[in-house]
């Protein structure tokens, strides 16, 4: 069967963990590898039929030369945009980690290129293809009407280096680290009627350096339908923490990681789905590799399903600095 001509840009992060599923995945062929870190752990990649490159640009055009099918990207967007760009003037598919832009503006730009040049591209949702949340599909049918939801985040991640610019990172906690919760709540509940936000810093790491991203912030959000919803994200935490939970009117679903629990009301315990694979990206790089090879757009998670989450970012942002509820439609049109 013919195999997917794939390159990877970036070990770092979930770059190794992205590494590993598409090795493990029969329709994808490797051909090359790139890591522009300190220290980049290239010579750990024990295959001799495997480029290796210091340079994202130099991959990119050396592989386009030669034909390429499928680039994965395991970087944060301020380093990535001007190769994703490239990757769309090269005609090549992409398959991005998330976040892919840091704004409403960026992201547009991006994936007007992809549309003009007629190729793909992708931002990973987890959860959207793991089997054992199937059940997000039909919150309605299992517990009622959806009218509240909660997501919280916590990483122990410091705020160091660019995690802290806020202009080089487009955000901080809410959009490096909760970007997939709020992009499951409006996955589900839709794109948010109004946002409110409050954002805060550790006060003990505004020194001397430059910094301005948030470590905290709350999120209360209207949704249409007399829908509710609140996010908490919060960096520096002891206790990494992600979960989001949807009550409906005969019963809750909260969604970890790992699994899914449904309860129902007037039920006596939960119903248990356990995921095959811890917030995995495999099962989605493996739909959007099945995706490309049929032909058949079937994907869900095309990078212009993802403006409603990065509005909804967007504002929040711009709600903390007004001190007012914000539209995310508003940044959308």
């Amino acid at each position: 069967m013919k195999r997917l001509r794939t390159a990877l840009l970036g070990l770092g992060g979930v770059g190794r963990e992205y590494l590993a599923a598409i090795r493990a995945d029969d329709q994808f062929d490797l051909v090359a590898v790139s890591d522009a870190g300190p220290g980049a752990p290239l010579e750990d990649l024990s295959d001799a039929s495997l480029r290796t490159f210091e340079d994202h640009r130099s991959l990119i055009v050396e592989t386009a030369r030669e034909g390429l099918d499928l680039l994965v990207m395991a970087l944060e967007p301020f380093e990535s945009v001007g190769f994703t760009a490239l990757a769309a003037d090269h005609r090549i598919n992409v398959f991005h980690k998330v976040p892919f832009a840091r704004n409403v503006r960026e992201a547009r730009r991006l994936i007007r290129q992809f549309a003009d040049h007629d190729v793909r591209f992708v931002g990973c949702r987890c959860w959207q293809f793991e089997p054992a949340f199937a059940p997000l599909n039909s919150l309605d049918v299992l517990v009622g009407r959806v009218f509240a939801a909660t997501a919280s985040v916590a990483v122990i991640e410091g705020s160091d280096g660019w995690r802290g610019d806020r202009e080089r990172a487009g955000g901080g906690v809410l959009l490096n680290d909760a970007y997939e919760a709020v992009d499951l709540l409006v996955h589900v509940l839709g794109l948010p009627q109004t946002v409110y936000a409050q954002c805060g810093m550790a006060a003990d790491l505004r020194g001397a350096c430059k910094y301005d991203a948030e470590d905290s912030a709350i999120l209360t959000l209207r949704f249409g339908d007399q829908r509710v919803g609140s996010v908490t994200a919060i960096r520096g935490s002891t206790e990494p923490t992600w979960t989001v939970a949807f009550v409906g009117a005969r019963g809750s679903v909260t969604v970890s990681p790992d699994a899914i629990q449904v309860t129902r009301s007037g039920e006596v315990g939960t119903a248990h789905h356990e995921a095959q694979t811890s917030r995995s990206a495999a099962p989605a790089i493996s739909a959007f590799g099945a995706s490309l090879l049929s032909g058949v757009q079937n994907i869900d998670a095309t990078a212009d399903r993802h403006l409603p989450t990065i509005a909804t970012i967007e504002a929040a942002y711009l709600s903390a600095k007004t001190a007012t509820p914000e539209s995310p439609a508003r940044l959308m049109e």
